[in-house]
C-alpha cells in the first residue's frame, strides 16, 4: 500500500505541474488492482463505516459492453452452427 500512496503523491505532484491537467499517461499505467484501492481511498472517507463503495458509472458500462458482446458472440456462433446443420436443398 506504500507504493500506491508514493504513486499517488507523485501523480498530484506531476498534476500540480502540469496546471491540473489529468495525466491519463501515468493513470494508464496502474494495474486494475492499484486503480480498484485508489477509487476505494478516495470515496472511502465519505462514507460510512462498512458502507459499500456506490457503483461506478464506467465499470457499469464496461460490463454492460462486456455482456453485449459476449451475446452478440454467442448468437454469432448459434447461427454459424445452425447453418453448418442444414443440407443443401436439392433441386429434384
Amino acid at each position: 500500500m506504500g507504493g500506491l500512496e508514493r504513486r499517488l503523491e507523485s501523480l498530484e505532484a506531476r498534476r500540480k505541474r502540469r496546471g491540473g491537467q489529468p495525466s491519463r499517461e501515468a493513470l494508464a499505467r496502474l494495474s486494475d488492482e492499484d486503480l480498484d484501492a485508489l477509487e476505494e481511498a478516495l470515496l472511502r472517507p465519505t462514507l460510512s463505516p462498512g458502507e459499500p463503495l456506490p457503483p461506478n458509472p464506467f465499470l457499469e458500462e464496461m460490463k454492460r459492453w462486456e455482456a453485449e458482446t459476449i451475446e452478440q458472440q454467442r448468437r454469432h456462433a448459434e447461427e454459424s452452427r445452425r447453418r453448418s446443420l442444414q443440407l443443401p436443398e436439392s433441386d429434384e
